[in-house]
C-alpha cells in the first residue's frame, strides 16, 4: 500500500517550517528518488530548484511528467507573474508566503495519510468490458462495443481533424472553445485565445506543396504548445489556440515565439510567411461568451497585420 507523501523543496528553513505547520505534517526536504504517484510536492520559487534540473519551475514541469504527483510553487508576495509561469509549467496551484511567515492557499492542498488513488489505464478498462461482453452473448452488440470499434477504426478521431495539418478543424474548436471558457469562467482561471494569421496571400496551387508547407506550418505550432494547449486550423490560413491557465504575458510569449519561427523557417518550394497574432484573454469585464471572447481577439489580429508589431493583445474596452 502506498501512503502519500508531502515533500518540501526549499532553502529556506523557516518557510519549510511555517509549511509543515500549516499543512499539519512533518514534509520531506529531499526528493531524491523521485515522489510517486498520490504525492504532494511544494517548490520555493525562490530556491526550489535542484543541481540537475535547475530552477523550481523546471523542476515543477520534469516532475509533472508524473500527472499523479501533485505539484505547488510557493510564491513571494511581491511576485507578480510566478502564478502565470507556475500555470504554465503545469503545476497545480500555488502557495504564497509572506516575510512574517504566514502561508495563505494552503486550503488548497488536499493532504491525507491513506493510500493514494490511482486509475487503472484505460486499455485494462476495455479489456475488463470485452471480457464481460464476451461472457455475455446476447450483449454482443451493445453501443460501447460499437463506440470502441470506431475508436479503434480512427473514424471519430477524423470527424475533427482538419486532413491537412492534423490539427482540429473549427467546428471541433469552437466546441472547445465553449468548454475551456465555461471552465475558466467556474474556476477563476485565466485562458487565452490566439488568432494566427499566417500572412500568405495564397497558398501554392500545387496541392502536395501546400500540403507539405500546412504540414511543417503544423508541426512548428506543436513545437512551441504544450500537451494542453488546443490547437486548430480556424479558416484557410487563421489557426486558432486556447492555452489554458495563461494570461496575456504568457500568451504573447507563445505568440512571439511562433512569429518568429515561422519567418525564419526556410519552407519547402521556398515559400514565405509573414504571421501575425490577435491575443484575448479572460478573465475580463468585457468578455461574457464566445461569440465576444472570438471578437476580441479577432480586433487584436485586424491591427496585428495592419501595424509594425506583428503581435497585438487585445486592449481594455
Amino acid at each position: 500500500m502506498t501512503t502519500q507523501r508531502t515533500f518540501v523543496i526549499t532553502q529556506d528553513a523557516a518557510l519549510a517550517t511555517a509549511l509543515g505547520r500549516a499543512l499539519g505534517v512533518a514534509p520531506e526536504r529531499s526528493i531524491r528518488g523521485g515522489p510517486a504517484a498520490g504525492d504532494f510536492v511544494l517548490l520555493d520559487a525562490a530556491g526550489g530548484g535542484d543541481a540537475t534540473r535547475g530552477n523550481a519551475f523546471s523542476l515543477c514541469r520534469a516532475l509533472k511528467r508524473e500527472p499523479r504527483v501533485r505539484v505547488f510553487v510557493v510564491l513571494r508576495a511581491e511576485d507578480p507573474y510566478g502564478e502565470e509561469i507556475a500555470r504554465f509549467c503545469m503545476a497545480d496551484g500555488v502557495v504564497h508566503a509572506d516575510p512574517n511567515g504566514g502561508v495563505t492557499g494552503i486550503d488548497r492542498i488536499a493532504v491525507s495519510g491513506g493510500p493514494a488513488r490511482t486509475r487503472p489505464p484505460v486499455d485494462a478498462l476495455l479489456e475488463r468490458i470485452e471480457e464481460r461482453l464476451q461472457a455475455d452473448p446476447g450483449r454482443a452488440a451493445t453501443a460501447l462495443q460499437r463506440i470502441v470499434a470506431e475508436v479503434d477504426s480512427g473514424s471519430v478521431t477524423t470527424r475533427f481533424t482538419d486532413q491537412e495539418t492534423g490539427l482540429y478543424d473549427g467546428a471541433f474548436a469552437g466546441f472547445k472553445l465553449d468548454e475551456e471558457l465555461k471552465r475558466a469562467v467556474r474556476f477563476h482561471q485565466a485562458l487565452a485565445l490566439l488568432l494566427l494569421d499566417c500572412g500568405i496571400e495564397a497558398w501554392p496551387k500545387d496541392d502536395a506543396l501546400r500540403q507539405t508547407v500546412l504540414a511543417e506550418v503544423a508541426g512548428v505550432f506543436l513545437e512551441e504548445c504544450r500537451d494542453i494547449d488546443v490547437l486548430a486550423r480556424f479558416t484557410p490560413t487563421v489557426f486558432l489556440f486556447l492555452l489554458p491557465g495563461t494570461g496575456p504575458d504568457g500568451a504573447t510569449v507563445v505568440a512571439r515565439r511562433m512569429v518568429d519561427s515561422l519567418s525564419r523557417r526556410e519552407f519547402t518550394g521556398r515559400v514565405v510567411l509573414r504571421p501575425a497574432v490577435g491575443i484575448a484573454t479572460v478573465p475580463h469585464p468585457a468578455v461574457t461568451d464566445r461569440k465576444g471572447f472570438v471578437a476580441r481577439a479577432e480586433r487584436a489580429l485586424v491591427a496585428a497585420l495592419a501595424g509594425a508589431d506583428r503581435v497585438q493583445v487585445a486592449v481594455s474596452d
